[in-house]
């Protein structure tokens, strides 16, 4: 089994050299690649399931770009979907100036919950991205609410409508898109499940972003990493089952009424090199906060979950708010 998670302060200690900036803590294996990737290619965390894969210098992916983190637990702590949709339009673009490495070519979107696509809508129209070409991949669902919400007319032309399976060749890069599953509760229940064949009414609440289908992705980097982005604490084995990702991004938010997760998924995977957990924050806190009251927000617990399933070929590292991980140096 991977090591238990140990924290290291702004640098990573690897066969007893270190390595600094890399924004990762974790165990490594002791197999390595016999040939060196000839692109770099960095993985920036954006607090629960979302990333920015940042390619060579400036290129720019992202997948479910959550950023406002806005309230959505009633006073007992449960999931409130009647709460209402308050997007914070200032402190996403103070986190984009600040944090992220330009504007994207592509935005990834898994399904349309609040959590992963509020904020798409006010990204798409950023002042400083609108001379660019941004392309949008979704669901028909996602799609839909993008519009309800006003996502500009030029960014809705540009979206790529999917279905699952797709395999799309990009310059540098490939996009495969995989059928999957949203999470489920304790009681076998989801939140905000619907789908929509047209634009609703602008969406107030937290529930009005409904799931429609939801979607993992493999991103495959010309001279770099095949990377898997997931969006959701579940899976489809029968669809995962034949890719090698060599970084998986893993959701890890609760679990109990799925069999053996995570464990059927690394091993359905193949046991990949390099284990990022995600979705495992408290979804709240702000992105501004100080980085050590943005660690306190992290479930320990869930990497120490994703790391006592893991096995030894694969490295569990945890990730850091903000922080780009060099996964080319990462990797064994």
């Amino acid at each position: 089994m991977a090591g238990r998670r140990t924290l290291l302060k702004g640098a990573l200690v690897v066969a007893g050299t270190t390595v600094s900036g890399l924004g990762l803590t974790g165990a490594v294996p002791s197999t390595r690649r016999e040939e060196a990737y000839s692109t770099p290619v960095r993985l920036r965390w954006l607090g629960v399931s979302g990333w920015e894969i940042v390619i060579g210098e400036h290129r720019s992916l992202l997948f479910d770009p959550y950023l406002s983190r806005m309230p959505y637990t009633d006073a007992d702590g449960a999931l409130d979907p009647g709460l209402p949709l308050r997007p914070d339009p200032r402190a996403v673009d103070r986190i984009v100036s600040r944090h992220l490495s330009g504007t994207p070519e592509l935005v990834m979107v898994s399904h349309g919950h609040f959590d992963h696509l509020a904020d798409v809508p006010h990204l798409l129209g950023h002042r400083a991205w609108q001379d660019a070409r941004v392309r949008t991949m979704c669901d028909e669902t996602s799609g839909h609410l993008l519009a309800a919400m006003g996502t500009p007319r030029a960014r809705l032309d540009d979206v790529i409508r999917i279905k699952g399976g797709e395999y799309l060749q990009f310059d540098g890069y490939t996009v495969e898109v995989l059928r999957s599953l949203h999470s489920m509760g304790d009681d076998y229940g989801y939140f905000a499940p619907g789908r929509r064949t047209t634009p609703p009414k602008p969406p107030a609440t937290l529930g009005d972003l409904v799931e429609g289908e939801t979607f993992a992705y493999q991103v495959s980097v010309a001279g770099g990493p095949r990377i898997l982005l997931m969006g959701a604490t579940n899976f489809i084995e029968r669809e995962m089952a034949g890719i090698r990702p060599d970084v998986a991004t893993i959701p890890m938010t609760s679990h109990s009424a799925l069999h053996r997760y995570p464990a059927r998924l690394l091993e359905t995977l193949g046991h990949p090199p390099l284990v990022l957990p995600c979705h495992h924050d408290d979804m709240i806190t702000s992105l501004l906060e100080d980085p050590a009251v943005l660690a306190s927000s992290v479930s320990e617990e869930a990497v120490d979950a994703l790391a006592s399933a893991a096995s030894s070929a694969s490295r569990v590292l945890g990730p850091r708010h903000l922080e780009a991980v060099d996964v080319t140096a990462a990797l064994p």
